[in-house]
C-alpha cells in the first residue's frame, strides 16, 4: 500500500511545485532532495558508500539514465499532458525491460512475451493518437515522445542492475542518487526560482523528492527482499490507479474514453509478457498459508 502511495501520488505533488518552479528545477530540485536523504539514510544505517570502481560505474549510469534523465523529464511532460497520461505510459515500462533484456542480456523471449509486448505497443500508440499529429498539438505529441523516453530509461535501469556487481541496495541507492544529484545541481543553480517559493509548491517539491523518490526507492528494495519480486511486480500494477485516482480527486481530471482504452491494453500487454496468471498464482499460495 505505503509503495502504491509513494509511486502513485508522486505526479500530483509535481504538478503541484510547477506552480513556482521551472520544469527543470522541480525535476532538478527532486533528486537533489532524494539525493541528500539517501545518503544520510545510508550512513545513518550504518551502510557506507560503495568503495568498488566498477559499482561506481554503475551507479553512475544508472544514476544518470534511470535518475536524473527521467526525473528532469517528467515535469517538463506533465506540463502538457495528464497524470493519467503520466502513469499510463510508466506501466510499460515491463514491456520495454523485455525488449532491453533481449538486446543487452541476450534472454530468450518466448512467443507469448512477442505477443504481449506488441499489444503494450498498440495502447501506446492508441494514448498518444498519431492521427492527431499536428502543429497545434505539437507540445502534446513532444510530451508523449518524452514519456515513453522516460518509460525506456527507467527499463535500462533494470537491466543495469542485473549486470551490477555484488552491492548493498542501500549502498548502491545512495552511490547512485550522489552521482545524480552532482550531474543536476547546476541544472537547478540555472533554473532556481528568483524568490522563495510558496509554501505549497515547496512543501510538494520535498514530498516527491524524500516521499515519492527516496522511500519510495527503499520501499521496493525492501519489498523485493522480503516479499520477493513477484509481490513487487503485482504492487506495480496498482500505482497507474493511484495516480489516476489522486488526479481525479486533487486536481479535477477526467479520464477519457481513450486513456481508459489505453490503459486496458498496455496493462494486458503486460499482464501477457509477464506471466501474470503464473506470478499471482506463486503470490496467492506464499500469502495464504
Amino acid at each position: 500500500m505505503m509503495l502504491m502511495l509513494s509511486f502513485g501520488s508522486g505526479p500530483m505533488f509535481i504538478i503541484w511545485s510547477l506552480s513556482s518552479f521551472d520544469p527543470m528545477s522541480s525535476g532538478s530540485g527532486r533528486v537533489i532532495i532524494a539525493g541528500l536523504a539517501s545518503v544520510i539514510f545510508c550512513f545513518i544505517s550504518g551502510e557506507k558508500l560503495p568503495k568498488n570502481l566498477i559499482v561506481w560505474l554503475h551507479c553512475g549510469a544508472y544514476g544518470l539514465l534511470s535518475i536524473a534523465l527521467p526525473f528532469l523529464m517528467v515535469p517538463i511532460a506533465l506540463k502538457y499532458i495528464g497524470t493519467s497520461e503520466l502513469a499510463i505510459y510508466l506501466s510499460s515500462i515491463p514491456i520495454f525491460v523485455l525488449l532491453l533484456a533481449r538486446i543487452f542480456l541476450k534472454e530468450f523471449i518466448s512467443i507469448k512475451k512477442w505477443i504481449g509486448f506488441f499489444i503494450g505497443i498498440v495502447g501506446l500508440l492508441i494514448l498518444s493518437e498519431p492521427q492527431n499529429f499536428n502543429i497545434v498539438n505539437f507540445k502534446e505529441v513532444v510530451a508523449s515522445i518524452l514519456c515513453i523516453t522516460i518509460s525506456i530509461c527507467l527499463a535500462g535501469g533494470g537491466i543495469i542492475i542485473q549486470k551490477m556487481p555484488k552491492c548493498h541496495p542501500i549502498s548502491f541507492s545512495a552511490g547512485a542518487f550522489l552521482i545524480s544529484s552532482l550531474f543536476v545541481i547546476p541544472i537547478f543553480i540555472i533554473f532556481q526560482p528568483e524568490t522563495i517559493p510558496p509554501a505549497k509548491p515547496l512543501i510538494s517539491l520535498i514530498i516527491v523528492g524524500v516521499f515519492s523518490t527516496f522511500i519510495g526507492q527503499l520501499l521496493r528494495v525492501i519489498l523485493v527482499r522480503r516479499a520477493g519480486a513477484v509481490f513487487t511486480s503485482i504492487n506495480g500494477y496498482l500505482v497507474p490507479l493511484a495516480t489516476c485516482s489522486f488526479g481525479i480527486l486533487f486536481l479535477s481530471e477526467t479520464l477519457t474514453l481513450i486513456t481508459i482504452l489505453s490503459f486496458l491494453i498496455v496493462i494486458t500487454g503486460v499482464i501477457v509478457a509477464q506471466d501474470f496468471d503464473k506470478n499471482l498464482i506463486i503470490f496467492l499460495r506464499r500469502f495464504l498459508r
